[in-house]
């Protein structure tokens, strides 16, 4: 396990660096932690993780890519050199607060930007960092609206992590997700008087609901359609003129994804046709899948094996963890990774329950959980020096994403 370039001497500066911020970067968690904000009112964690950067020197602009509580922080250092991407996260949940951590996403994010930052001066090595902070991941897909007005597109790599609850592993397993939205429209009449002048709204999203049904034994292993009928009438006597409902698509693979989706919109508009109704299909956010960069990660698992402390039999080995740890979840860190190479790490924090439980809520707020944002800030931060520093490995890191891209038609 030697294959990175860094010295001990620069792998020093960026931990220590860490380790002397671990009691600041503490009362931050803990102070987004105990706030919880939901998905785009973010503005006391916007103000505080801002404040943070503009006084250590960072260029911070506020509100950007469109988006009220998004920031950009940057740091450049020298002339030239590559520019490194990692993301935050600090939206929370609603009534749960932060059951996903996303409090320790923004730790363990500082905690690699103040690393990578330390040794860059260290050094006076050229090269550029940007921390973005992206909102509501949670549902409201913050990463896909600021990826369609233009962020990452600087980016040469992109590094965050999540924690998980009993396993820690470089890949991050997770699928394509896309929500929508159905509103149905048609006649208000009398059920008893006069049915045949009304235009039954529930008949066309029971339909549609029904026609879901039958597409699901036709979808391929891995895929899963989810829905729920939020209003269809008020009172069996009248016709209903309105229903609505709400509907989740999953796929392993953006691609198919897309495939799912041109499939599921006939569906909709034929039970609305069958009905005499109209219905208008609203899409939400689009979160890809998380294309691992196999080389990000294998260094990531280098780094924490061999210099960060983390014996073998704590991480998931990664021809492993695709096949062990599947998530059904979703996390619009996908969207930057159809972008630019990228890698989510998932480190373990001991919860009693998957994410979105009290369970998991409860030890994101631990000690335990803190400590273990900074090891895998740490293993971010030296791969994000790999990045910036190591010509070879970057030009390795590359060279497999084109190649995957390439293979997604998506290059």
């Amino acid at each position: 396990m030697s294959s990175t370039t860094l010295t001990p001497e620069t792998i020093a500066t960026a931990t220590s660096a860490i380790d002397s911020a671990s009691a600041e970067l503490r009362q931050l968690n803990l102070q987004i932690y105990n706030n919880p904000e939901t998905k785009y009112e973010e503005h006391a964690a916007l103000a505080l993780l801002t404040n943070w950067f503009e006084a250590r020197g960072w260029t911070v602009a506020r509100g950007v890519y469109g988006l009220e509580t998004a920031f950009e922080a940057r740091l450049t250092v020298g002339q030239g050199g590559r520019t490194l991407a990692f993301n935050a996260e600090y939206d929370a949940l609603p009534k749960i607060g932060h059951a996903c951590g996303h409090n320790l996403i923004a730790t363990s994010t500082l905690a690699s930007a103040i690393g990578t930052a330390a040794a860059l001066k260290s050094l006076n090595a050229p090269g550029t960092v940007v921390v973005l902070g992206t909102p509501a991941e949670e549902t409201g897909g913050g990463k896909y609206y600021m990826a369609l007005a233009g962020a990452w597109q600087d980016a040469d790599a992109c590094l965050m992590t999540h924690p998980m609850p009993d396993f820690s592993t470089p890949v991050c397993p997770l699928k394509a997700s896309w929500k929508f939205r159905a509103f149905f429209h048609g006649r208000s009449a009398h059920a008893a008087a006069a049915p045949f002048e009304g235009r039954n709204a529930c008949d066309a999203i029971v339909g549609a609901y029904t026609g879901l049904a039958l597409l699901r034994q036709h979808l391929r292993p891995g895929e899963s359609i989810q829905g729920v009928i939020l209003k269809a009438g008020e009172a069996p006597n009248v016709i209903p003129d309105y229903a609505e409902g709400t509907f989740s698509l999953r796929a392993p693979k953006s691609a198919a994804l897309r495939a799912m989706r041109e499939r599921v919109i006939p569906v909709f508009e034929g039970a609305a046709a069958a009905a005499g109704c109209t219905v208008e299909i609203k899409w939400d956010a689009l979160y890809e899948d998380v294309v691992t960069n196999a080389a990000l990660a294998t260094r990531y698992r280098e780094h924490m094996l061999a210099r960060l402390g983390m014996s073998p039999d704590e991480m998931v080995p990664l021809d492993e963890a695709e096949r062990a740890h599947q998530q059904n979840g979703s996390s619009d860190m996908g969207n930057v990774t159809y972008i630019c190479p990228g890698i989510q790490p998932m480190f373990k924090i001991d919860a009693a329950n998957l994410p979105h439980t009290t369970e998991f809520q409860q030890a994101a707020g631990t000690q335990y959980a803190h400590d273990k944002a900074l090891q895998a800030g740490k293993a971010n931060a030296l791969v994000g020096l790999d990045v910036l520093l190591d010509d070879a490995f970057y030009a390795a890191v590359k060279a497999e994403w084109e190649e995957t891209m390439k293979a997604e038609g998506r290059i």
